[in-house]
């Protein structure tokens, strides 16, 4: 809850400089539950890109979290369709990795305790928004800073990831798709692209280099 203070103000006040009221805010913070995909919203919105290619960007980083619902499933199987409906349609980032560790060593955890984790964290996050949004108004924070908590907040989970060759490719392909993007003027096109063209050439990559140690095994 307390990272969700500190990341959600910063937010906050992006979201007051697009134009949004408090309400605004709140209304969006506790309905939308990628506070990277808010982040992202406000600062295109900010740049003058069109609304399609912000509609495209924020589905493909908000993509992983089919994964995290189908990786917490299995652990939900005894549950009913509306537990397990109310557990994925609230689940956010730092939920999900409470929930899914104490599911896995077996603790007294379920759908019912997962829910009121999220609508916690969700509410927390809605609120610190909107204390930010309400700052914002009074003070001004130039909206690069604001920006950077989030991703400083990726940089960090960069270096917190496994040095493995497959992350390595993801990271260079990525950069390298976006700065040729923005040379070829397809500014509004570079986010999406550069996750797709990363996720791509580092599968293929982990795909040759699997199957020539396969090869050499034999």
């Amino acid at each position: 809850m307390l990272t969700y203070v500190a990341i959600g103000a910063p937010c906050g006040m992006i979201m007051g400089q697009t134009g949004m009221e408090p309400w605004m805010v709140f209304a969006l913070s506790s309905t939308f539950v990628t506070g990277s995909g808010q982040f992202m919203i406000c600062n295109l919105w900010l740049a003058g890109v069109p609304a399609p290619s912000i509609i495209a960007s924020v589905a493909a980083i908000s993509s992983r979290f089919a994964l995290y619902s189908a990786s917490i499933a299995p652990h939900l199987a005894g549950a009913s369709k509306r537990q397990t409906l109310a557990v994925a349609a609230t689940l956010t980032e730092e939920a999900y990795g409470i929930s899914l560790a104490k599911l896995v060593e077996g603790e007294d955890w379920g759908p019912r305790e997962s829910f009121v984790l999220n609508v916690i964290l969700i509410a927390t996050w809605g609120a610190s928004c909107t204390m930010g949004a309400i700052v914002g108004a009074v003070v001004d924070v130039p909206t690069a800073i604001a920006s950077f908590v989030c991703t400083s907040l990726f940089i960090c989970l960069l270096f917190s990831q496994r040095l493995s060759r497959g992350n390595v490719v993801a990271a260079v392909s990525g950069a390298v798709s976006v700065a040729v993007c923005k040379f070829l003027g397809l500014t509004n096109i570079a986010v999406p692209a550069s996750v797709v063209v990363g996720i791509t050439i580092a599968l293929a990559c982990d795909a040759v280099f699997d199957g020539r140690g396969a090869r050499d095994a034999r």
